[in-house]
């Protein structure tokens, strides 16, 4: 039996059939709806925002990547300290760009100088190929300590520091052999003590200044005593005074030659002596036919004839009376009487000083004697051997020296120096040096020392990046670097290649 569905209920079966269609296919989008949402909100989380424990893990692994490409295997005794800055390093390593890294390296040795730390700043890192490492921007610095600043082979031992100013310090020596061409002046005092001459420094002057002689008394040396050339009995050096022309030398005084002295013979005839009158009487007894033995004395007054001593006679006193020259009897006598006998030449004296007067007294004949003689530069010496050229100023005697120390000992010396960068070497060149306690000018120093070479050789670095800056710190020098489009090969930051 066929059942007939009414048309009006068939109608409401479609019209629910409809509505029921239409829940189950808004039902299904809702649950579609609630499964995908979440999933890709989480991906997108990912990308965007932070996700702290993930960000750490991926830190980790670039760090690592990173500290491989710094430096070869083994080549570092702790391994480099990376930091990764910025968050959200999912999308940067999609990318295969980090945005920037830090990297600190402390105590490596690069190349032959020991760093006591390395740090740098990379941005926008990339790597193009294996060992190959892109940097967009770099920022880096190094610290050497003082300790380990390179020298030059051969160089004397030397030592750096900072100085109060913030300057460099180079402790070290000047070989004596660097200072041949060294000029130093020193003024003395010269004094006369008894018989001997005494030089006392009073100054030096060198590199362009003039320092007491008290505080370089190892340069300019004591007093020096030197005896002068014995005078005789009377006369005596009265001053001593540097000039243009040399030393003058004033003596004077006057010269006695007792009686007693004087010549016991004359002419073949004892003769005595005595005074009388501003008058020497020579005494003696002349054989006079018939009469034999006659005494007699000559009464002679001294005279100058220039260096020679000449006895002219007054009278004769004989037979009683003094008879004048002419007379008949003083004529017989002095006919007798060789005239060189009568005189004598005097001692030589130095140039300059001359016998003024004579006469004659109980004690003797006596000869003044005065005058300044002039002993030229040339004579004079130091004594320790060094070319030495001697001058006057001001009254004092000035001893112009070349060479350096007397014994060739080395001289300490500190310079000081504001270190640069020329290309890629370290330049240490001085502003001041300190040498014997004061400092002088760099450059009046080195006109006359021989200088060292002060550049030194940095290490090699990578393609465009470049040195800028040196600066010194307490502990050594800060050495800064930077760069566009860097292009790092594995290990070269560390100065080894793998």
């Amino acid at each position: 039996m066929k059942t007939v569905v009414p048309a009006a209920v068939l109608m409401r079966a479609k019209r629910a059939y409809a509505a029921g269609g239409r829940f189950l296919r808004r039902r299904g989008a809702r649950l579609l709806a609630f499964g995908l949402v979440p999933l890709l909100a989480a991906a997108l989380a990912v990308l965007v925002l932070p996700v702290p424990f993930l960000d750490a893990y991926l830190a980790g692994l670039v760090a690592e990547r990173v500290s491989s490409e710094v430096a070869c295997p083994g080549s570092l005794a702790k391994p480099p300290r990376i930091t990764v800055e910025g968050r959200r390093l999912v999308p940067q390593l999609l990318r295969g760009r980090m945005s920037e890294l830090r990297l600190s390296m402390p105590d490596v040795t690069i190349g032959d100088i020991r760093h006591a730390a390395v740090d740098a700043t990379l941005r926008d890192v990339s790597q193009p190929e294996p060992g190959t490492t892109r940097v967009g921007s770099m920022d880096a610095s190094t610290l050497v300590g003082f300790a380990n600043v390179p020298t030059a082979p051969g160089e004397p031992p030397t030592t750096y520091g900072q100085a109060p100013d913030g300057s460099l310090t180079v402790k070290t020596v000047s070989p004596a052999e660097d200072a041949k061409n060294v000029t130093a002046k020193l003024f003395l005092k010269m004094e006369l003590r008894g018989d001997s001459v005494v030089t006392v420094p009073q100054r030096l002057r060198m590199f362009g200044r003039t320092l007491p002689a008290e505080r370089v008394a190892d340069l300019a040396g004591g007093e020096r005593s030197q005896k002068l050339p014995d005078l005789p009995d009377g006369l005596t050096y009265r001053s001593i005074t540097p000039r243009k022309d040399g030393l003058h030398i004033e003596l004077g005084g006057v010269a006695v030659e007792p009686l007693a002295s004087l010549p016991k013979e004359m002419d073949g005839r004892a003769v005595s002596y005595q005074a009388r009158n501003g008058l020497l009487g020579i005494s003696t007894a002349l054989s006079v036919k018939p009469i034999i033995n006659v005494p007699l004395t000559i009464h002679a007054a001294p005279r100058l004839n220039g260096g020679t001593l000449t006895l002219v006679p007054q009278s004769v006193e004989i037979l009683g009376a003094n008879r004048r020259p002419d007379d008949f009897l003083a004529k017989l006598v002095l006919g007798q009487v060789k005239q060189e006998s009568l005189s004598r030449p005097l001692p030589a004296l130095p140039p300059g000083v001359r016998y003024r007067s004579v006469s004659v007294d109980n004690a003797g004949i006596k000869v003044a004697v005065d005058g300044v003689t002039v002993r030229p530069f040339s004579e004079l010496s130091t004594g320790d051997g060094r070319p030495t050229t001697f001058g006057a100023e001001n009254g004092l005697l000035t001893a112009t020296t070349k060479g350096g120390n007397p014994d060739g000992s080395p001289t300490p010396i500190v310079l000081y120096a504001k270190p640069r960068i020329s290309g890629t070497k370290l330049v240490i060149v001085p502003q001041q040096i300190e040498m014997f306690g004061f400092l002088f000018p760099a450059g009046s120093v080195l006109a006359q020392v021989r200088a060292r070479d002060t550049s030194y050789p940095l290490q090699v670095l990578p393609t465009n990046l470049e040195y800028r800056s040196v600066e010194v710190l307490p502990q050594g020098l800060r050495i800064t670097m930077s760069g566009k489009d860097v292009v790092l090969q594995k290990g070269q930051l560390t100065g080894t290649s793998c």
